[in-house]
């Protein structure tokens, strides 16, 4: 079968070339999605081609059996797909959606959808491959959200498909054996447009420091600017200086950001150099979730029901800001994020015969990197 990814990029070749701006569109607004296409790319192999989400019918037809859209938080107020709707029609193809989310302050209050977005995700239930769920959401809290649209029966509860990027056998000794020391620390930077996060995001920012650690930026195209040590405006730069470390002047925190702020364009890269740490945490999912993948235990502040959502799912340790005491010091990271491998583990095995099951039922083989992953 010949499978059509409409997705972002996998990576970025030219980021060494390219500004800020031009690397997170990319990315598709955040570089974190590196890390879900790619997870996504491995898992449909062998015979997937990379598509955008407008790709032109006669071309969709022309070269793929069935599409598999890789979804995002798409499901909130601040969308309106009836374009993408409307272009799924056209082409006609067999459609399954993996990775969709519902964008809401908290995950008491559901999201208002746009009559536009609404066509959007029925169109994808209208669509489906077969009988069996075409649709595999972040959470309970989305797979409610399509329940009350009728569209209960067509969805599964999965999480992100970056949650198994890592099929080596080594991966829950690995993870183990990093339980309880923090000498070294990853952050998965959150955004100065965060609110409710700044203090912890404060805190985080002189643990980087105090651990020689490392701060890894992926979205708001000024953060990201900051982060590479490109020109920002002074307005913005001193937003980010307010946010980040107001007690630090502006050559303190160029310094600070020459040793411990990254960002990176692609998810292999960004896996392999997350081996040179203890722990991760932050306000980002793939942030911290990457890590993980890597052997590094974690846990992630929730800023929002995305987040919140799709770590309750993972069995990835999280957090509310408000949870986070004043005075962090890197050893009390293992103790608010207790990270429990064999439990983590037996989560992840459960998801993946889900995902195993989801793909076979929309008439797809999965690769052998998700069918032969090994159980704790």
């Amino acid at each position: 079968m010949r499978i059509g990814l409409l997705a972002t990029s996998r990576r970025h070749e030219d980021a060494f070339l390219d500004p800020a701006e031009r690397l997170l569109a990319a990315s598709g607004g955040n570089l974190g999605n590196f890390a879900f296409v790619e997870a996504l790319w491995r898992q449909l192999q062998p015979d997937v081609v990379l598509l955008p989400w407008h790709v032109s019918p006669p071309e969709a037809r022309a070269r793929c059996d069935l599409l598999v859209f890789a979804a995002a938080n798409q499901l909130g107020s601040h969308t309106d797909l009836g374009d993408l709707a409307q272009n799924l029609e056209a082409i006609g193809l067999p459609v399954v959606a993996v990775g969709l989310g519902a964008q809401s302050p908290n995950l008491s209050q559901p999201p208002r959808l746009s009559a536009g977005t609404q066509r959007w995700v029925r169109t994808l239930g209208a669509l489906a491959p077969s009988d069996k769920p075409n649709i595999a959401v972040r959470g309970e809290f989305t797979r409610r959200t399509l329940e009350k649209l009728g569209l209960g029966e067509r969805a599964v509860t999965l999480g992100c498909p970056s949650n198994f990027l890592n099929s080596q056998p080594g991966f829950y000794a690995r993870l183990s054996a990093r339980l309880g020391r923090v000498e070294r620390l990853c952050v998965a930077a959150g955004s100065r447009h965060f609110a409710s996060t700044r203090d912890v995001e404060r805190q985080l920012v002189r643990l980087v420091g105090a651990t020689s650690g490392a701060y890894v930026v992926q979205d708001n195209v000024d953060f990201l600017a900051f982060a590479r040590g490109e020109p920002v405006a002074p307005a913005e730069a001193e937003a980010i200086r307010a946010y980040l470390a107001p007690e630090m002047s502006v050559d303190a925190l160029d310094l600070w950001r020459r040793r411990h702020a990254v960002a990176f364009a692609d998810a292999t890269s960004w896996l392999d150099a997350m081996h040179g740490f203890d722990f991760a945490v932050g306000a980002r999912i793939h942030g911290v979730l990457l890590p993980i993948q890597a052997g590094v235990p974690g846990g992630v502040v929730a800023h929002d029901s995305r987040t919140l959502e799709l770590c309750q799912t993972m069995g990835v340790p999280v957090r509310l800001p408000d949870e986070i005491p004043a005075g962090l010091a890197p050893q009390d990271l293992p103790r608010l994020f207790d990270f429990e491998v064999a439990a983590y583990a037996a989560t992840r095995e459960r998801l993946r015969r889900v995902y195993v099951e989801f793909l076979r039922g929309c008439g797809i083989e999965p690769s052998a990197s998700l069918t032969t992953l090994q159980a704790f």
